[in-house]
């Protein structure tokens, strides 16, 4: 049958998502620590990086990534786990303790976290994509989300299927856990990429 041949469309993704597969379980195991979900996290958009524009060796790219990005995927993953503590904290204030104006509060917090998930979507892909200080990356990620919002919204629209399919079957539960966060950051790749494409040098592109 052609739809098994190696060069067949329905080859090249099932061994891309083979390939996604081992990047996806490398990154749960590296992410035990927890401490180390931010530098775990930049190593897999680098390495899905690099295997979409060709390059197939995961682990090899994945250690590579975690060495070039370990300290600026800590510092992101350490302020997305303080602000989003101090927003759980500040909701659970607003709708039990008696607090002046806690509607308009609650509102103001949401649309600020929300704001931070939504340039937390950004800052992994332009860090492996650009160099640049941290505060640079920030700053560059939220004008991408904003200056984007229809390429936003598709990543957003990314994650809240894999999070509907997580909690809603038992069966998508368990391929989402094998390897719906690397196909996920994979898309979202891709899908950058057309955005990226317009700020890189023209040297780089030849």
């Amino acid at each position: 049958m052609k739809a098994f041949e190696y060069d067949s469309g329905f080859m090249k993704f099932a061994i891309l998502l083979s390939r996604l597969t081992l990047l996806n379980l490398i990154w749960l195991i590296a992410c035990i620590p927890v401490v180390t979900i931010g530098a775990s996290t930049a190593a897999m958009h680098y390495s899905a990086a690099k295997l979409m524009n060709g390059d197939s060796h995961v682990f090899g790219n994945y250690k590579t990534g975690f060495r070039t990005y370990w300290k600026k995927g800590t510092v992101i993953w350490l302020i997305t786990a303080v602000f989003s503590a101090i927003f759980g904290m500040a909701s659970y204030l607003f709708q039990t303790a008696r607090i002046p104006y806690h509607t308009v509060l609650m509102v103001i917090s949401g649309m600020a976290f929300l704001t931070l998930l939504l340039v937390v979507i950004w800052i992994y892909p332009t860090m492996v994509n650009f160099s640049g200080k941290l505060q640079e990356l920030f700053f560059n990620a939220f004008i991408f989300a904003f200056m984007y919002a229809p390429v936003t919204l598709i990543a957003v629209v990314f994650y809240g299927i894999a999070g509907f399919l997580f909690i809603r079957f038992l069966l998508t539960r368990m391929l989402v856990v094998l390897f719906g966060p690397a196909l996920i950051v994979y898309s979202t790749l891709v899908l950058f990429e057309k955005v990226f494409k317009k700020y890189r040098p023209k040297t780089e592109e030849s």
